[in-house]
């Protein structure tokens, strides 16, 4: 991991969004709150988006007096947003300018002050170093003084020229500076203003609480804007405006050197001017740290948007949709509401000078009226456009299917376009199509509707009917239907196909998908209606009817109305015409007879469909609101009868017919045809009609009720993520190279729901460092000693981590105080031995279970003579090089007593004295050794001494100090005057006596060594640390000093005077050659404040034993006996043996001259004169072997 050098200052982005014309409702979370206040900011957050993520998770609650520093918000944050700034303007022609948007004159004054510490340091109980907050203490503020009344904001510039601290340990370090910002208005007393930081820990300090924690070797600086009260500013009661800062404390630590923490107010930047009001526009101004987002997130809303004009008897549901009450007068509401109404959204598009076609649609003077903001009374009606069609078609759009309105507008519209194509595509939203009639503008609708008119064979030309239709195989039989979904925040698609029992058109015609856009959609449910509708339509409405009709009815009939057709070609009787006089609203006069129309094969009865005046639902009757004309429709009557060419009705008409109107009948097997016009064209003479068929039926096909919709993932982010549990630290020793290096290992339990994970990471009181992770871990490489405090947070799935925007979980802190590398490494497991012959044996153990010790460290070696009772390290005696500390094994001399080994890591550090595995070796007295010299020094030590001498307080050799008593001024305070001084690195002792075994032999040495390491300042008296403290209260944790003990050896006569002697060898129990030996013991310390003591000191010289032996060997008859020579002589006189093999009874021999060379051997007969000539064998046993 990259370790941060540097604390850096950071910048901020300004951001204006323009939303939409204005005036706009608001965001739909912040409705009920007051726009432009801090809580209605607030709300709005949870209708932002960053990055298609929520500012402001949908749950959390926001009240009146909520702040973004509460702590149930800053849970519920998705984002950092402590030094966010977010406020929006909803469009007014006079609303206020943003705040926080920095388009304004300024002028920049130096202040140049250091803001200058409290001196008192009082006690630390918050951990971490730090001491407590000074709130009220005595420190000396700095102030400010605003007088300029046209001043509106102030940017204080705030910071150090350096944040560092030096340990005693040479780190250089970061530093945390605290302070608070206050402000004044005309003298009224000092609050502190309404922002603040976090600590380290993430916890909020306050209102008006700054913190700087982290490290910067040079200038760091922070800049702090401070919006002065506008409310205090028009009411002329904010100037003088004061401006405090005051430092609140700073870091404390024992093992402080040198600390850099001034906190200066560099200058402040006095605002001043006009500032942008945005009028009529809806905007959001936006202010974000560039840490928090290093690219420019992107920024969408949810917002209810422009306020329209709607009937005087509607009223604006929660979901947006119109309901109605009462009858429509023709007349609208003198304000603007929010609506997602698409009849009424179109008429304001329609009628809108400033963003719509109020230039081309409205009259001159109702564009003047607009002009002056006074065509908004109730009878301000746009006289061109057909309002009555337009209501009609709304309150068609708000009815409910399942709970929601059948059709709703909900539509960004950003760019210009042709007008009729936008007309048409609002006009799509809610199934209609514009066209102009009586000098105006109206809307027909595809919805269910009364039949306006017949037409038969009686009132259109000779031509008849034509009718054209498409071809079956090219019909959808399902579609996708493309649609914005608010909760994803993108385009979703309905897949929708017709799977009623009775009709099933993939079945019949194969898998054809079409797709389509539903225009300003965001719900599932109307998506699929269109789709449903689009797909019936396809396969039932495809049929299109033309023909020519009179003057009566082309005038009659408009575009969208319903007719019906009784066509007698298609039928194959004629059973319609036209009506006579005399008919009444119980009888009617037809110009043709039953017999005409049926022969002789009459149903009993028909329903009959004849044009009647119109009736409302209280039975008045209907007139068109504009002109006041009775309007006339299709009045079908069940249960008709006829005899002749009168015709009884099922039922009273609504009123007699008019004589030459057209009439139609309709039984089982022959029912009429029904159709919309789509269009009515004017010739000379006639009107031409041309309609498409159309199916009552639909409408119950297209409004399914209780669709089970299968759920969605509505948002990127499922559910915010729990936090993490488990968090543990542990510092663990890794391999580099070959090097040995420590990690803080980092690790958590899987978060549900989370897709990677923030880990931030503080060392002391450096800079943070933050990393993304997907792993339910991360390590801290190459940690160093200190305090690391870690916090992680769970990050929800969908989650680009290169994005700043994140759905995030609450943090999980822990700490752990890191020991670097100087932790202790563990004591070896155990120790075993395996003699190799008589002088040597091989010593093994586990391997070390510290890295450091196997990478660069070494496993030391020692030997205590003593068998038995406390068997101290540092009373033992290196006796081999220390190995490799990845070696298991070792030959060492076999010796008498207990054999230590201990761990020491590369970087020095001991394995604990407690636990030093050891293994005690008894060896048995060899028979087959003799001891021939024995030297001991101790205790009277009568050698020579280089840099040693005999102290009898330590009652041994020990190493001498090189302090000299010149040196001394207070000898009150010398403790020990043999001691005064730094002990000496090296020294010896040289025995008194030299070793002349007379000849030159193969000898045993064997050392007589015992040995002690002392700290020769370490009284009871010179500790001043606490007791629990000390590791070590009898001084036996000394592992720096050894003694050894060499010898050296000559061939020639050590007493000749110049006798030539080898080197020095080391040795503890070995065989060496020579005549001469000489023998010293060599001490050293690689501390200067250890001293080695020599207790005991001696050598013992054995020979082996041995045996020499001849056979046969003829004595002969020398008087003076037979001479025999050993072949190398003993170093003493060896004990002999004869055996002879042919002696007489009687016979006997004499030895003589017995030396350790060689004997003389006599045989002599029983008369003891008679030198006998015999045969004998001998055997010379002794030890050593002279070697010539």
């Amino acid at each position: 991991m990259g370790i941060k050098t540097k604390l850096n200052s950071s910048q901020v982005a300004r951001l204006v969004d323009l939303l939409s014309e204005g005036e706009i409702e608001g965001f739909p979370s912040a409705s009920g709150l007051t726009p432009g206040t801090a809580a209605y900011h607030l709300a709005s957050l949870k209708d932002t988006f960053f990055n298609n993520t929520p500012v402001l998770d949908a749950t959390a609650t926001v009240t009146s007096s909520s702040t973004k520093d509460d702590a149930a918000i800053v849970e519920k944050l998705n984002f950092d947003m402590r030094d966010a700034r977010f406020e929006s303007r909803l469009g007014k022609q006079d609303q206020l300018p943003l705040e926080n948007i920095d388009d304004l004159n300024q002028s920049t004054v130096a202040v140049n002050a250091e803001v200058l510490k409290n001196g008192t340091i009082t006690t630390n109980t918050g951990g971490g170093g730090f001491f407590d907050y000074l709130d009220g203490s005595p420190a000396t503020p700095v102030t400010r003084q605003i007088t300029d009344t046209d001043v509106t904001s102030v940017r204080l510039t705030i910071g150090s020229p350096a944040m560092t601290v030096s340990k005693d340990d040479g780190r250089l370090r970061g530093v945390r500076i605290d302070y608070s910002i206050e402000i004044q208005y005309q003298g009224g007393g000092y609050n502190r203003v309404d922002f603040g930081d976090y600590d380290e820990k993430n916890v909020y300090l306050g209102n008006g609480r700054f913190t700087h924690i982290g490290f910067s070797p040079d200038l760091y600086q922070r800049k702090h804007l401070i919006n002065l009260d506008p409310a205090k500013i028009l009411a002329g009661t904010a100037f003088p405006v004061d401006i405090r800062v005051t430092s609140l404390g700073k870091e404390f630590n024992s093992d402080t050197l040198a600390q850099n923490d001034d906190l200066i107010w560099y200058d402040i930047t006095l605002k001043v001017g006009e500032k942008t009001r945005y009028p009529n526009s809806a905007v959001v101004g936006l202010l974000f740290n560039a840490e928090q987002f290093p690219s420019i997130p992107q920024r969408s809303y949810k917002i209810r948007g422009i306020k329209v004009r709607i009937p005087h008897n509607a009223t604006v549901r929660a979901d947006g949709s119109l309901s109605y009450s009462g009858t429509f007068n023709g007349t609208l509401k003198t304000t603007r509401e929010w609506t997602t109404d698409p009849a009424f959204i179109l008429y304001d598009l329609l009628t809108s000078i400033r963003y719509g076609l109020g230039s081309q649609v409205l009259t001159p003077e109702e564009r003047a009226k607009d002009a002056a903001n006074n065509f908004n009374g109730a009878s301000d009606v746009a006289e061109n456009l057909d309002i009555y069609s337009f209501q009609k078609a709304s309150a068609y759009c708000g009815e409910l299917i399942d709970g929601e309105p059948r059709f709703a507008c909900n539509v960004l519209l950003q760019t210009q376009q042709e007008a009729f194509k936008l007309i048409e595509e609002m006009c799509s939203v809610f199934r209609a199509m514009p066209f102009w009639e009586l000098g105006g503008i109206s809307v027909s609708q595809d919805a269910p509707d009364v039949f306006a008119y017949t037409f038969n064979q009686s009132n259109v030309t000779q031509a008849g009917f034509s009718y054209s239709g498409s071809s079956l195989r090219n019909r959808p039989t399902c579609v996708s239907v493309k649609y914005f979904d608010n909760n994803l925040r993108d385009f979703a698609y309905e897949l929708v196909e017709l799977s009623q029992t009775s009709f099933k058109p993939i079945r019949k015609y194969g898998y054809n998908k079409q797709n389509i856009t539903a225009f300003a959609c965001t719900s599932q449910a109307q998506a699929r209606r269109l789709g449903l509708w689009f797909l019936y339509s396809s396969h039932n409405e495809t049929e299109v009817c033309s023909f020519e009709t009179d003057i009566a009815a082309g005038i009659t009939v408009r575009p969208g109305d319903l007719i019906k057709v009784g066509d007698p070609v298609r039928a194959g009787k004629t059973v319609s015409g036209r009506v006579t006089s005399g008919s009444t609203t119980t009888s009617v006069k037809l110009d043709r007879s039953d017999v005409d129309m049926f022969g002789t094969q009459a149903p009993t009865s028909f329903t009959l469909n004849v044009i009647t005046e119109g009736r409302n639902d209280d039975d008045s009757v209907k007139t068109d609101p504009r002109t006041g004309a009775i309007i006339y429709e299709v009045e079908a009557v069940a249960d008709s009868t006829i005899v002749g060419n009168t015709v009884t009705p099922g039922a009273r008409l609504n009123s007699a017919p008019v004589a030459g109107s057209a009439f139609s009948i309709g039984y089982d097997g022959l029912a009429l045809s029904l159709w919309r016009v789509l269009s009515v064209v004017e010739n000379e003479a006639t009107y031409e009609i041309t309609a498409l068929a159309h199916e009552q039926d639909k409408f119950s096909v297209i409004e399914e009720t209780g669709y089970t919709f299968t759920p969605r993932d509505v948002t990127q982010l499922a559910e915010k993520p729990d936090p993490v549990t488990n968090l543990r630290l542990q510092e663990i020793s890794f391999e580099e190279g070959d090097k040995v290096l420590q990690r803080v290992a980092i690790t958590w339990q899987e978060s549900e729901r989370a897709s990677q994970y923030e880990v931030v990471v503080r060392l002391d009181s450096d800079n943070e460092e933050t990393h993304f992770v997907t792993t339910t871990g991360f390590d801290v490489m190459d940690s160093q000693k200190g305090l690391y405090n870690v916090s992680v947070t769970a990050i929800g799935y969908g989650l680009n981590p290169e994005q700043s925007g994140k759905r995030r979980s609450s943090p999980v802190a822990a700490s752990i105080r890191a020991e670097g590398r100087t932790a202790i490494p563990s004591n070896i497991a155990s120790l075993n031995i395996t003699p190799i012959d008589q002088h040597n044996a091989e010593l093994h153990w586990p391997e070390p279970t510290d890295l450091d010790v196997k990478i660069g460290g070494t496993v030391e070696i020692r030997h205590n003579p003593r068998t038995t009772g406390d068997i101290k390290w540092a009373q033992s005696e290196k006796i081999v090089p220390a190995v490799n500390g990845s070696t298991t094994r070792k030959i060492v001399p076999l010796l008498d007593g207990h054999y230590l080994v201990r761990a020491k890591s590369s970087n020095d550090k001991y394995a604990p004295l407690t636990g030093i595995p050891t293994v005690l070796v008894e060896l048995p007295e060899p028979q087959d050794l003799e001891v021939v010299q024995t030297y001991t020094e101790s205790p009277s030590f009568p050698g020579t001494f280089s840099q040693t001498f005999n102290s009898t307080t330590e009652g041994g050799i020990t190493l001498q100090a090189d302090g000299l008593i010149d040196d001394i001024t207070d000898f009150d305070s010398v403790t020990n005057l043999d001691f005064f001084g730094d002990v000496v690195s090296v020294g010896s002792y040289i025995f008194a006596n030299t070793l002349d075994l007379g000849a030159k032999y193969d000898v045993e040495l064997l050392a007589n060594l015992k040995i002690n390491t002392i700290n020769p300042d370490d009284f009871w008296d010179s500790r001043s640390a606490l007791i629990d403290t000390w590791n070590d209260i009898d001084a036996d944790d000394l592992s720096e000093t050894n003694a050894e003990l060499y010898s050296r050896s000559t061939n020639d006569d050590p007493s000749s005077g110049s006798p030539t002697y080898g080197t020095w060898e080391p040795f503890a129990n070995s065989t060496k050659r020579g005549r001469g030996f000489q023998f010293k013991v060599e001490m050293e310390t690689s501390n200067d404040s250890q001293d080695v003591v020599v207790q005991t000191l001696g050598v013992s010289v054995k020979l082996q034993r041995r045996t020499e032996q001849q056979r046969n060997i003829s004595s002969g008859t020398s008087s003076s006996g037979k001479a025999v020579t050993f072949p190398s002589a003993f170093y003493s006189t060896p004990s002999i043996t004869i055996t002879a093999t042919n002696m007489a009874t009687g016979d006997y021999f004499e030895l003589s001259s017995v030396s350790r060379t060689g004997f003389t051997i006599k045989f002599l007969a029983a008369d003891g004169t008679t030198v006998l000539n015999r045969s004998f064998d001998y055997q010379a046993v002794g030890h050593g072997k002279e070697i010539t």
